[in-house]
Formats: C-alpha cells, structure tokens, sequence
C-alpha cells in the first residue's frame, strides 16, 4: 500500500521513483558525502531535472533537493508540530480554526531561508501549506 501511495504521490506532484543506479554519479556523491549514516534512501526525479532523496537518520524523516549538478537545493526534515515557530502556530490557527496541523517539517533552502510545512486537512482534502518564521503564509 505504501508503495503506491508514493507512485501517486510521484506522479501527482511531477516526479518519478526511480532507483540509485539512475542517479549521476555526482549527485550520489554529494548525498553520500553529506549524509553517510542516511538509511531507507529512497530517490526520484522531478520534472526540472532534480533529484530527490527521502531517508531516515537519527530518528528524522529527511528529504533532500539536489540538481543535476550537484547543488544541495532544498533539505526538508521532519519536526514536531510544537517544534513550529510560536509565529506559525498562530498563524495557522487564526487563519484555520477548525483545522489542526497534522505533521510539520522545516525546510531550509539553498539560498539560507527557512520556512515551515504544516500538514493540514481542508475540506477533507490534505494540504501542505508553507510559512516563514514570522508566520506569514506563503503562496
């Protein structure tokens, strides 16, 4: 079951499951380099060329962005919801008082932002919705 959720998954936000021997080499170094201790690796490739890898360490859910040539673009790792800026939470709360974020991550990209990912349901439908540290949402 799992296994075709990340088809749909794949297919839904434009990326393919592919294997690590379909990975450049560069990249694979780069991951390797940076992340030795990374278990459950698993990679796909989005539409504009990137690569992702999705792993575990240290307890953490952990996906990471590189490009083709081997730029670190984006690493996102799991956190718990009280982890979230006080900022965020209430922000999310003001905005979606009947929804709850149901998990969280922290996304730090290449040129040294960070935003939050909070996991909510809306509408019945789940929705991944984006934050800076100041609370406002970003579209």
């Amino acid at each position: 079951m799992k296994k075709i959720f990340l088809i749909f998954t794949a297919m839904l936000f434009g990326t393919t499951v592919i294997n690590a021997t379909e990975v450049p080499d560069a990249v694979e170094k780069a991951f390797k380099e940076k992340y030795p201790t990374a278990k459950k690796v698993k990679w796909e490739k989005e539409n504009n060329n990137d690569y992702e890898a999705s792993f575990v360490m240290d307890n953490k859910e952990i996906s990471v962005v590189y490009s083709q040539d081997a730029q670190l673009k984006e690493i996102e790792t799991e956190i718990t919801v009280a982890e979230l800026p006080k900022a965020v939470i209430d922000s999310f709360n003001k905005k979606y008082p009947t929804s709850k974020i149901e998990e969280a991550a922290k996304i730090e990209r290449a040129d040294k932002t960070i935003v939050y990912e909070a996991e909510t349901k809306i509408n019945k439908k789940e929705v991944d919705l984006l934050f800076d540290e100041n609370g406002t949402e970003i579209k």
